[in-house]
């Protein structure tokens, strides 16, 4: 009687507080599941990043006021001897530049462009006659005879002499220096080629050999840089006369090999200034307005160009052959009266790219948290991606286990009942 007792409390108590108990871990286990879902999917939505903008650069102080230079300050200055004249002149010339060659080196190019190579190689040799400069295309050397020149003589077979180089031919050394600066495709030659072409062609013929060197040689920065400042320089050069066109073609060149920011720049607003000087001074004042730049202004190209256009309304009232001589003085007295408002122009440039570098740094600072933000994001997702699943998987393991369980219970309490009724049952027959 008291195991029918304690059976029946068994079936239902313990079994019924247990499949409460454990559906209760099954609805845990089924929200921890669906909470899993959700934050895969929030996991897979891309983190918002954020928008970073530069801040407005900072409009410029304006200059000082300039102490004007006017033309009675010029004329009172300046040499009334020609000898006086002259020896200032002197001071402005420039020995001509001519740049060392480079070894010879070769390497495998592309071959696209070959034939626009050749066409501006054959104009060259228009402009460059075979006849007048045979040296120049075919190169220099000298014959040695390893067995004797008597044999050689002898025989006349060219197997007894060897030919040493000393010079490369023009073509060759078009393609050795090119494709030192890298400009190793033909099409890049053709280019380059069609420019000296130019150039040559405002320069006298018996002078053309001087300068082709020195063009052969030339590079500014990169490719583009090199065109432009060749075209720069086909520009400018038919505004000086023949004598002194050699000189003034070589002064730019060293100029924009020193300065290949403001070089060409320089170039352009000569253009517009030199035509205003007589012809045979303008070399001359070109040496002049280069030698202010970089004394006196510290790459400051628009405080030169401020205070040379200062200049040029004087032209008209200066002896034509005193013109280049009049602008030294002028740059000589505007420095002399303008001496602090340079130190605080100078000041002001510096102060302002001083803000412009902070903004800068603070932009790019800017950025580089705004992603490391982002990466965070990311990273943090990712983690709860990966603990997500790891969720999930629990949740489902433990769903499985508590069926298992259930199912378990459910099977033992079944048992219970089906012994319980037949107990019940017998009881009744014993009756």
């Amino acid at each position: 009687m008291k195991q029918k007792y304690f059976s029946k409390l068994e079936n239902k108590y313990y079994y019924g507080i247990s499949r409460t108990f454990w559906h209760f871990f099954t609805a845990i286990a089924v929200v921890c599941f669906v909470v899993g879902v959700v934050m895969i999917g929030w996991s897979y939505i891309p983190p918002s990043k954020e928008t970073v903008t530069k801040a407005t650069p900072p409009a410029k102080e304006i200059y000082p006021s300039q102490a004007e230079v006017n033309i009675n300050d010029i004329l009172d200055v300046l040499p009334k001897d020609k000898k006086k004249v002259k020896e200032q002149l002197e001071k402005a010339k420039e020995e001509i530049y001519i740049p060392t060659q480079m070894p010879n080196q070769k390497k495998e190019r592309d071959t696209a462009g070959l034939k626009v190579f050749e066409r501006q190689i054959a104009y060259m040799k228009n402009i460059l006659p075979y006849r007048e400069f045979t040296k120049l295309w075919n190169g220099e050397g000298y014959y040695t005879y390893p067995h004797g020149e008597a044999k050689y003589k002898v025989t006349k077979n060219e197997a007894y002499r060897k030919f040493v180089s000393t010079q490369r031919g023009l073509i060759e050394q078009i393609e050795s220096r090119t494709d030192q600066f890298g400009f190793k495709s033909y099409k890049e030659k053709a280019k380059l080629v069609e420019r000296y072409n130019n150039i040559l062609k405002t320069i006298d013929l018996k002078n053309r050999n001087r300068i082709v060197m020195s063009l052969i040689n030339f590079k500014n920065k990169d490719f583009e840089k090199t065109i432009h400042s060749l075209e720069s320089l086909n520009d400018i050069l038919p505004l000086f006369n023949q004598e002194d066109i050699i000189r003034a073609f070589n002064s730019y060149v060293k100029f924009i090999k020193n300065n290949p920011n403001d070089g060409v720049p320089l170039i352009v607003f000569e253009k517009e200034i030199l035509p205003k000087f007589s012809k045979p001074e303008r070399h001359l004042a070109s040496n002049m307005i280069k030698s202010e730049y970089i004394n006196y202004y510290n790459n400051s190209l628009n405080g030169l160009k401020e205070n040379t256009l200062n200049f040029i309304p004087f032209l008209n009232k200066i002896d034509v052959n005193k013109q280049a001589v009049a602008l030294s003085y002028y740059y000589k007295i505007y420095r002399s009266k303008n001496s602090e408002r340079l130190v605080q122009i100078q000041n002001i440039e510096d102060e302002h790219n001083r803000k412009i570098a902070s903004i800068d740094t603070e932009f790019a600072k800017a950025k580089m948290e705004a992603e490391a933000n982002h990466l965070i994001k990311k990273e943090k997702k990712s983690f709860w991606r990966s603990k997500s699943i790891q969720g999930i998987g629990v949740a489902l393991g433990t769903i499985l286990i508590i069926t298992v369980i259930l199912l378990l219970l459910s099977m033992i309490r079944n048992v219970n009942k089906l012994a319980e009724a037949m107990l019940e049952n017998n009881a009744q027959k014993n009756k």
